[in-house]
């Protein structure tokens, strides 16, 4: 897959096209604008296999913190 990258005089990125006709279209608005092609290229899925560990082996439970008997905050 395949887009299209719009860059200002200074090479900061403007807007980026799936066409390559709205790239250039962006172009002819200000001559000192480039596009660049930029080929997407689709990451391979990788399976990962896992194993079970032994239960005193695994994190235990996060405990819930007690209640604050602090006073909240009133900025009125």
């Amino acid at each position: 897959m395949n887009y299209y990258s719009v860059f200002d005089k200074n090479g900061r990125k403007i807007a980026d096209c799936a066409n390559i006709r709205d790239a250039i279209m962006l172009v002819e608005f200000d001559s000192t604008r480039t596009y660049r092609q930029i080929k997407y290229i689709n990451p391979q899925t990788v399976n990962v296999p896992h194993i079970r560990l032994a239960d005193d082996l695994q994190l235990s439970a996060q405990q819930i913190l007690p209640q604050s008997n602090l006073q909240p905050l009133d900025l009125k």
